[in-house]
Parts: structure tokens; sequence; C-alpha cells
């Protein structure tokens, strides 16, 4: 209940914001997780820092491309995905391999357009093929299917970026909107939030940047924005806690309420 009554405030007072931190980091991609690190995904580099600027650990690999996607959602656990390769890498909490490179090609996944970190230990994929999502579990053994949205989805969208909070999974495509699947990957409804690479998901907010501008949705209580300075030109936004996290590719800017 506190981080919403956070939240609250945080699209309500909007004067409130105060700059605590900056430093430099090269970052297409900011996340925070839930112990209070900083990712700044470039390229094919991911580097973790401490709320005081800190480098902790860094990963690079130059073999796979560019990243597509990182989800922090098990700290210990860091999932990163290569989509021109199709593979997935899992980090440890000092962003060091866990294990080799999944291949999802070589487990009959050609064509994977999102995937995400799972609470049951494993992972989530979107396959194209079957307009599906497929969890993985730990011994990559696919364990649950979920509906097959082909007549949810517009024409010629597929997802983007998805992520799983709650026992829910939720699924941006550009023109449809965000999808929201239970636990067991079945199609519940949809949200209308379009063309989102990504966004992060607090109790029942929706959290994203567009325009230079922090967005936090509800179903019940529409859209607040939050300003920031239109100099900055920010690229991606995290929320922890009371502080937002904000990167503009060179410079990481944390301010809090």
């Amino acid at each position: 209940m506190k981080i919403l009554i956070i939240f609250i405030l945080l699209f309500t007072t909007t004067s409130d914001l105060k700059l605590i931190k900056q430093f430099s980091a090269n970052s297409e991609i900011v996340l925070t997780d839930a112990i209070g690190n900083i990712y700044a995904v470039n390229g094919n580099n991911v580097t973790m820092y401490n709320f005081e600027g800190l480098k902790n650990f860094s990963y690079s690999n130059s073999f796979l491309g560019s990243i597509y996607s990182v989800d922090v959602l098990d700290p210990m656990r860091v999932l990163v995905f290569y989509k021109e390769f199709n593979k997935v890498i899992f980090l440890s909490n000092k962003l060091s391999e866990i294990s080799s490179a999944i291949e999802l090609d070589n487990l009959g996944y050609s064509q994977i357009s999102a995937c995400c970190n799972s609470n049951l230990g494993g992972f989530w994929i979107f396959n194209a093929q079957q307009m599906q999502l497929v969890h993985l579990n730990s011994n990559l053994e696919s364990d649950r299917k979920g509906t097959n949205i082909q007549s949810v989805l517009q024409s010629n969208d597929l997802p983007v970026y998805m992520l799983e909070q709650n026992d829910e999974i939720f699924v941006s495509a550009p023109k449809s909107g965000v999808l929201v699947f239970d636990k067991f990957g079945t199609y519940k409804k949809t949200i209308p939030l379009y063309q989102l690479n990504k966004f992060q998901v607090v109790g029942d907010k929706f959290i994203y940047l567009n325009n230079n501008k922090i967005f936090s949705y509800s179903t019940t209580n529409n859209a607040d924005s939050l300003s920031i300075p239109e100099n900055l030109k920010i690229k991606s936004v995290s929320i922890y806690k009371n502080k937002i996290v904000v990167s503009n590719s060179n410079e990481i800017y944390v301010y809090e309420l």
C-alpha cells in the first residue's frame, strides 16, 4: 500500500521533484530492480550501478549482437534477450552468466517476438508462429501454452515487450494495446495503451514514457503525467519506491520526491 500512496503523490505533486544524483552512463534503456540496483542497457552491454552512481558489475557479449530486452524481475536471475539471434542468457546478481546461451531455435521456437522472466523459475516467450504465450520451465520444457490471440491482435501486429507481475503477464503490441494474461497464459483483456516499447507495472498502475513525460495509467483513474525538464530528452524511465530514474543515452538522472 505504501508504494501506491507514493505513486498517487508522484503524479499529483509534480513540483516536488528533486534531482539527487546524476552520473554518466551509456544507456538506451534504464531499469531498476526490487533491491535498488540500476541497470543501464546499451548495445551489447548491460551495467549495474547503485543509487550513488557507482558501477558494480557489467556484462557484454559481442557474439550475440545488440540486446533487445532485459528483465530484472529476479535480481538473482536477470534475463537478457537477443532477438536477432533468438537467444536468451540468464545472469547472476553479479552479471555473470549462470549458464550458456539458450538457443530458442534448437527448442523449436524460431519466431519469438518478446520474452520475459517468470516467477515459476522459467520464462515466458511469445511464439509468433502459433500466436500464443509459451512458458518454458527450468528444464527448458514447455509446461504452459496460452490462448491463441490471432483474433485479438490488429493486422500485422506482434508483441514487442512483455513482463510478468502479480501473477499476470502483460504483453504490449503497438497497434493492439497491452494484452493481459493470467498465470497460465490465458488471455483476459486488452488495455488501451498503444505504441509502448517498454513499461513498468506497480500495483494497478502502468508507468511509461511518452514525449518526455512520465505517465501513470490505471483502468480506474486513467492517466496522469509528470513532466521532466525538456532539455534532457529522456529515452527511458524506471521507478524504485520514491525515486524516478531516467536516462538520455549519455547520462542517468535520479529524482526523489
